[in-house]
């Protein structure tokens, strides 16, 4: 009897550590989306803001390029996204 309860607490002794291991992680990797999630909200709201502005796409993508160190391909989607916003706030105006 003493040899399967050894054979167990071994067996166990390495379970627990893993599953805490593994709840860290997903805990970690929750996080980790929430703020890029966060991150890019922000800065599609700053692209709007600055195109609502009246700004220059150009000076739009230079001042993301700047304050959020994206790169020019990545600055793309925001502009985009920040015009079709403005396009739909004016029809909704109408």
């Amino acid at each position: 009897m003493s040899d399967f309860v050894n054979k167990f607490r071994q067996e166990f002794t390495g379970f627990l550590p893993e599953m805490q291991q593994r709840f860290r992680d997903e805990r970690d990797s929750e996080i980790q989306s929430a703020c890029n999630n966060e991150r890019e909200n922000n800065i599609a709201r700053a692209a709007l803001a600055m195109i609502d502005a009246g700004l220059d796409d150009r000076v739009v993508e230079h001042m993301l390029q700047k304050h959020w160190d994206l790169r020019l391909s990545e600055t793309k989607p925001f502009l985009e996204w920040a015009h079709k916003q403005l396009s739909l706030m004016a029809q909704n105006q109408n």
